[in-house]
């Protein structure tokens, strides 16, 4: 079921979207203190024989990869950052990566334009699925009556791509020192690097290609 809405080759995330990604994780540091909003919460679907329709939904937090001319500058800024406050504790960590967010969080053009990811226990059903089969949509859904900022306004979109998983290698490692900065140093994970594929607005029944 989940073939029939996605397309062969990868490509850019709409520009309006990856834009709403930046400013909303910059507006998430600067005004909640990291808190995560719903837009950067997705619900993971994967291909599931034999459950429901043949899909199932996870809950999952999704991040952006810098731009590959920066990925490996930006994995040592996570780290040196990770252990030069270490010392004085998780909440230490924690405060000096909302600093630094701040201004990470600039310009769409400073991240891979192609993908979005996430850090998950290796063996899960989620994950397990994915190896079965890579091809998967993330569901965006942000619904908030009092929310009248750009960041917040209503969205529901369906971000269909399949997934890379690594567990190891450049990726990995960005991907693993972002998360130690907020959550602790975690074993037995995967990065799930999805690849967007195509993107389509599915508020109020509708199945709508966004482009550009």
């Amino acid at each position: 079921m989940l073939k029939q809405w996605i397309t062969k080759a990868p490509s850019a995330l709409p520009a309006e979207f990856l834009e709403w990604q930046v400013k909303l994780r910059h507006w998430t540091a600067v005004a909640r203190h990291g808190a995560p909003h719903a837009g950067v919460a997705p619900l993971l679907c994967v291909q599931q024989p034999g459950v429901g329709p043949g899909v199932s939904l996870h809950a999952i937090i999704c991040g952006l990869l810098p731009e590959a001319g920066h990925l490996a500058e930006r994995t040592r800024e996570f780290r040196a950052l990770y252990e030069r406050h270490a010392v004085g504790g998780a909440r230490a960590v924690y405060d000096a990566g909302i600093e630094y967010l701040k201004a990470y969080y600039r310009s769409p053009a400073e991240f891979d334009a192609q993908s979005l990811t996430a850090l998950l226990p290796a063996d899960t059903p989620a994950v397990r699925a994915l190896r079965a089969s890579p091809s998967c949509a993330l569901l965006f859904y942000v619904f908030d009556l009092d929310d009248r900022t750009e960041e917040g306004r209503f969205r529901c979109l369906q971000v269909n791509g399949f997934a890379e998983l690594h567990q190891a290698g450049p990726i990995y490692d960005n991907v693993w020192w972002h998360h130690a900065l907020f959550h602790g140093k975690v074993d037995g994970h995967v990065v799930v690097r999805f690849v967007h594929q195509s993107t389509w607005d599915t508020a109020f029944g509708a199945l709508e290609a966004v482009t550009g």
